[in-house]
Order: C-alpha cells, then sequence, then structure tokens
C-alpha cells in the first residue's frame, strides 16, 4: 500500500525535476560564453526584492543580448619550497607590490609543516605555498575564512599574518564552519587542530559553528574585508552563495581565495581512467573561476578572483553561472536558489 501511495509523489517529483532541467539548462555558446537564458532573467527579476526590481532588470537586461565572456588568469603556480621567494616576488608583483619580499622566518616555517600536508582533508603543499604567499603579501588585519574542517589553513593563514603584524598586533581570523564535528573526524570537533597542533595562535583565531556564511554581517563592516577564504561545500552553487553573501563586507577591488579550483576535473579524470579518486567530482569552485569575467590569478587547484569596483557587476555573473546544474539535493535547491537571490538586493 505504502508503494502505491508514494509512485504518484515520485512521479510528481520525477515531473518537477525534468520541468526544472528544462527551464533551467545552460546556454552556451560555441566560444564558451555562458549566456542568460530568458527564463533565468525572469526568474531573477520575480525574485528579487520588491524595491529592488527596476535596478535589478537595468542591470540584466543588456546580458541577455550581450554575454559577458570569462577573462583570461594570470598564472602564478607555487609547486615546490624551492620555488617559494622567486614565485613570491612575481606574485607581489602582480599584486601590486613589487620588490616585497617573505620575511625569513616564512621559509622556515613553511619548511617545517611541509610533511605534514598529507592527511585527508588539508589543503595540498602547493596550495598552502600560494595560500601564504597571498596572505602575506596583502597582509590584511583580519581574515574570513569559509570552511574550517581540523583548522589547518586558518592556522596557515594566522601564522603569515603574525609575521606580518607581529605577535602583538591585532590581526585575526574568523573562520565558520556549518557542522560542530569535523567532517574527515567526527571523534573530533571542528577546527581541533587549531589547539593540538597551533596552540601559539588559537588567541588570534576565533571559530565560529555551526554557522554558514551569512554570520559574516556580524563580523563585520561594509567594505571592511581585503581578503576572504573560501573552501566549503563545493557543490555548485554553494561557493557562489557563500561569495554573494561575503561580497558586501569585501572592499571593492578586494580578493576571495578559492579552493579546489580543478576539482571537478580531477575526480571526472579519475573515473575516466577507472581509478579510485579522493575528490568528490563537485565542479563549483571551479565554474565560478572558470567563468569569472574579472581579474583573476591561478595557482593551480588553487585561484584568486577579484571583486569588480562596483559589486552590482556581479549581479548578472550570478544569474548567468545558476543556469548551470545544480550539484545540491533537490529538495534544497529552491531554497538556495531563493537564497542566492535573497543576496542581491546588499549589492545595490
Amino acid at each position: 500500500m505504502r508503494k502505491v501511495l508514494q509512485a504518484p509523489r515520485d512521479w510528481l517529483r520525477k515531473v518537477r525535476r525534468a520541468g526544472r532541467k528544462f527551464l533551467f539548462r545552460p546556454s552556451i555558446s560555441r566560444d564558451g560564453i555562458l549566456k542568460l537564458r530568458l527564463t533565468i532573467f525572469l526568474l531573477a527579476i520575480a525574485k528579487a526584492a520588491p524595491r529592488s526590481r527596476v535596478k535589478t532588470f537595468q542591470l540584466l537586461y543588456p546580458s541577455l543580448s550581450a554575454p559577458c565572456p570569462a577573462s583570461s588568469p594570470e598564472i602564478c603556480e607555487i609547486n615546490s619550497l624551492a620555488d617559494f621567494p622567486s614565485s613570491y616576488s612575481h606574485l607581489a608583483a602582480i599584486l601590486a607590490h613589487p620588490g616585497k619580499a617573505p620575511p625569513p622566518s616564512e621559509v622556515e616555517f613553511l619548511r617545517r609543516i611541509e610533511n605534514r600536508q598529507i592527511d585527508q582533508g588539508r589543503i595540498g603543499v602547493s596550495d598552502c605555498l600560494f595560500l601564504t604567499a597571498f596572505v602575506s603579501i596583502l597582509a590584511p588585519s583580519g581574515v574570513v575564512e569559509i570552511g574550517t574542517l581540523g583548522g589547518f589553513s586558518a592556522a596557515i593563514i594566522a601564522a603569515t599574518l603574525r609575521r606580518q603584524h607581529g605577535e602583538e598586533g591585532a590581526a585575526r581570523v574568523d573562520t565558520i564552519d556549518n557542522s560542530a564535528k569535523c567532517v574527515i573526524d567526527e571523534t573530533r570537533s571542528t577546527g581541533f587542530e587549531i589547539s593540538e597542533s597551533f596552540p601559539e595562535l588559537a588567541s588570534m583565531i576565533r571559530l565560529h559553528v555551526p554557522h554558514d556564511s551569512s554570520i559574516v554581517s556580524e563580523l563585520a563592516e561594509r567594505d571592511e574585508l581585503e581578503f576572504v577564504f573560501i573552501d566549503a561545500d563545493h557543490r555548485h552553487p554553494m561557493p557562489l552563495l557563500d561569495l554573494l553573501r561575503l561580497a558586501p563586507y569585501i572592499k571593492p577591488g578586494g580578493w576571495i581565495l578559492l579552493h579546489d579550483t580543478r576539482l571537478g576535473t580531477m575526480g571526472r579524470e579519475a573515473s575516466k581512467n577507472s581509478q579510485t579518486s579522493r575528490w568528490v567530482t563537485a565542479y563549483g569552485p571551479e565554474w565560478l573561476f572558470d567563468y569569472w569575467p574579472f581579474r583573476k590569478i591561478s595557482g593551480g587547484n588553487i585561484g584568486a578572483i577579484q571583486l569588480p569596483d562596483e559589486k552590482s557587476a556581479l549581479i548578472p555573473f550570478a544569474v548567468r553561472l545558476m543556469s548551470l546544474p545544480f550539484e545540491i539535493e533537490d529538495r534544497h535547491e529552491r531554497a538556495v536558489r531563493r537564497a542566492v537571490h535573497r543576496t542581491f538586493e546588499r549589492l545595490i
């Protein structure tokens, strides 16, 4: 009897799923430009806050006929510790800090932790080097990280800030995770590595669990942050949602670092070659980075994207990117789509 009663419901779900796939299917030109479909355009206008609908229409309408192509990334991969000093100088020049060099203690610290990068969930060696160099060059007074896990990357950021601002400096790291238990080891709390491996940095790091990226409104003022790091739920469009929630609190021209910008491709290649992969094939960070129409820097499987001076320019990009197939569960799709639309009002 239960199966008989569930059959119409399951059929209706399949119809709804097929309808969404048809209405929200992506439209990509021959040269790889992601275009804005009329269905997505109309939905964005309808779901916009009433007082921002006219402005949203004005921002989106030109994209119907003149889609914005993705930009080409500047390249600065740091593949080994031996390459760190020269690559640091190259990245400093890209970031308009020519002549800046890493403090001697930076290389020593990286050498000490180099062999601790093999645990599941930690960022790889080259990604760690890129993250360290980026934070060291910009030397912000505060950093927000989305996705804590064990807390390793938060500690790396904190250690880098301490070398730039000194032990008595006011630099801080706010790291946010939606799970109180560490995903890679549920017997431990999220952020356990901070106190276990980096106790001297614990006072610089504020852990916010269980919370999502919306809590940033309680941690920063508008246009305050110069740099944020997103390394949380990689399923599309979750990285986009994190970015849009953070954007009002980042300075115009500020930087967002995305981890696992090749994750989807690596997972797909492993599957194609019948290899067992430790990567989940999720394309969120990869699509966000690849289709980004503004300035960006590739460090391999990690990449930095720069906010435009006019943050409202993010809205046409976000709406186009939302036409790519969502990788979250169907029952969450509507709520996430609504959450993305809600971010637009703060960008106008």
